[in-house]
């Protein structure tokens, strides 16, 4: 099978479990608190990742020789899965998803100091029309969700951070390394928060925290396998197909219904989202010869 695709089909399935383990923290929010959930998440991950350094043959395969990035990138992916663990029982599932798409944006002004690229006009112009869409998705006027709207623009901005975090690390680790020691950190992080809160899990809560994390884990490979196969600018559109899992989830499971101020500001940031991935297509081209 074409590397292109393989990538592409390992994106949309991490996107499908990446969603429902989503729904289920939204699910299980209303009586956990958000550091055991994170500690389920983190803890059970570590599963699949252990499976990966035993298929890689040698325990050299975590090691890092960049450790303060990968601290970044730690600090980073926790502010960013502690903002998202907060709001997901908090406020509709659609609506987080929606301001989320926020993260393009992010990307493209944070890649040009960590990253030394080149940003031009027409992606900046890009950037601001996605910008105006999130505000509208932001719905100043409605007082209910406007503080957990702008945890989760928070959340995304460190998610964004992340991300550029990891294509930095992936220059000097491998993925197994990136991988293990946020699931590691991220385990005792939220174990150290969980305590003072601590409520125990019923038996069929316990089946439901295990999955959730085997569902994170399992997603996190994927996802990360798959930016190796194929290029960001092919697999990024498909972060927006989350929208539909999200609108159906939260229709179906919790009976929510979405701000229309979403449906308004949506198509600007999907619209902006895109017109950024086609520039980075035409530079990839420009490059290439």
């Amino acid at each position: 099978m074409n590397a292109s695709l393989l990538g592409i089909y390992l994106k949309l399935a991490s996107l499908v479990l990446f969603c429902t383990m989503d729904a289920m923290v939204k699910a299980l929010g209303g009586t956990y608190g958000a550091f055991q959930l994170m500690l389920f998440r983190s803890a059970v991950a570590l599963l699949p990742i252990a499976i990966i350094v035993w298929r890689s043959g040698h325990l050299s395969s975590v090691h890092s020789k960049r450790p303060w990035l990968q601290v970044a990138r730690i600090i980073a992916g926790l502010g960013s899965t502690i903002g998202f663990f907060y709001v997901f029982p908090r406020m509709p599932l659609v609506d987080a998803y929606a301001i989320s798409f926020a993260a393009p944006f992010f990307m493209v002004a944070l890649s040009v100091p960590l990253l030394g690229e080149q940003v031009g006009w027409r992606r900046w112009t890009a950037v601001g029309v996605g910008f105006v869409g999130v505000l509208l998705m932001l719905d100043p006027w409605g007082i209910e969700f406007h503080a957990m709207s702008l945890i989760v623009l928070g959340a995304t901005f460190c998610y964004s951070l992340s991300t550029i975090l990891v294509r930095l690390t992936s220059r000097y680790d491998q993925d197994a390394a990136t991988l293990f020691w946020f699931a590691a950190v991220s385990s005792l992080v939220s174990l150290a928060g969980a305590i003072p809160e601590w409520i125990w899990p019923t038996p069929i809560d316990w089946m439901w925290l295990i999955l959730l994390g085997l569902l994170g884990g399992v997603a996190q490979v994927m996802v990360t396998r798959a930016w190796r196969l194929a290029p960001a600018a092919v697999l990024a559109p498909f972060d927006y197909t989350s929208i539909v899992l999200a609108v159906l989830f939260g229709y179906f499971w919790f009976r929510e219904e979405t701000s229309w101020m979403v449906w308004v500001g949506l198509p600007l940031v999907i619209g902006s989202g895109l017109y950024i991935l086609h520039r980075e297509r035409v530079r990839a081209r420009e490059r290439r010869h």
